[in-house]
């Protein structure tokens, strides 16, 4: 009986059959500093990342990035820096963020040095500064038109005067104005593209099939995954930020224009390299050390 059993398990092996096909789909992933392009048939799921930072509102897609501001003078740097949006379509680039605060103290060192070089991406400062001046812009979240960044910046002075201040907003991409929380909040389309739940678990119903997302406390990231209503489940895979959004590309299908914009906007986000804005990985700021010029002779 034993070795019957046996037999009779093998057999019913060999003769399963082969996990069904995934449903028929094509959307967008936009994960914080991650985008990934999953397309699913008969043959399978196929998934593509890029470190792109994507926005959509009015039907148009945006990728939303962080550019520096380096106005530094021999005895005075002045770093910061902006946000800006790109109309994938077009290809223009707006400022919707300015770190003026920065910009208006170098302006202002400018005026009272009007003698002083401006120093080239080569060359060094002296050792002794007067004023250093460092912002920094993460961008916390997108949903529709609306960004959330924070902005830090350090000031330190000879007269051994600092500062440090950090402020968050919500800013629209389309104007660069700052908006009321609630405002995104009501949203509808924003609240299509962020599904329905909390951050533990949250749904994007599709025809046919959801895309889930559940919290997974063994990795700490977010596992999702393609679900059917049969309960039927193909992994998609971990994602590490909290704000996700989905981004049908077959409700309504997209133009040729537009798949031909995405699939640009991803190809050149990949040689981005160093430039990208990494809103996971920034590196902590770090503050240039003013030395104080006490009974120096020149």
């Amino acid at each position: 009986m034993r070795y019957t059993t046996a037999v009779a398990l093998v057999l019913a092996g060999a003769c399963a059959l082969p996990p069904p096909p995934p449903p028929s789909a094509e959307f967008l992933v936009s994960a914080g500093d991650q985008t990934y392009w999953v397309r699913s048939d008969n043959s399978g799921l196929r998934i593509r990342g890029s470190p792109l930072i994507l926005a959509r509102t009015g039907g148009r897609y945006y990728e939303v990035f962080v550019g520096e501001i380096d106005r530094s003078y021999p005895k005075a740097l002045f770093s910061g820096e902006r946000v800006f949006r790109r109309d994938l379509a077009s290809g223009d680039s707006a400022i919707i963020y300015d770190d003026t605060t920065v910009v208006e103290m170098a302006h202002d060192y400018r005026r009272r040095h009007p003698r002083a070089p401006i120093l080239g991406p080569d060359d060094d400062p002296e050792d002794d500064i007067d004023i250093s001046a460092v912002g920094e812009t993460d961008i916390l979240n997108d949903r529709g038109p609306d960004v959330a960044r924070e902005h830090r910046l350090s000031v330190e002075r000879s007269d051994e005067h600092s500062e440090d201040d950090t402020t968050r907003a919500v800013i629209d991409i389309r104007d660069g104005k700052s908006v009321e929380l609630d405002r995104m909040l009501r949203d509808s389309t924003v609240q299509e593209a962020a599904g329905e739940g909390g951050f533990s678990n949250r749904r994007w119903r599709h025809d046919g099939f959801d895309v889930i997302s559940r919290y997974d406390s063994t990795h700490k990231q977010n596992a999702l995954a393609m679900r059917d209503h049969r309960g039927r489940e193909w992994t998609l895979g971990l994602v590490a930020s909290s704000y996700v959004q989905i981004f049908w590309l077959d409700k309504p299908k997209i133009d040729a224009r537009t798949r031909h914009a995405l699939a640009r906007a991803f190809n050149d986000a990949t040689t981005y390299g160093e430039r990208i804005q990494q809103v996971s990985r920034k590196k902590p700021m770090v503050k240039t050390p003013i030395r104080r010029a006490v009974g120096r002779q020149t």
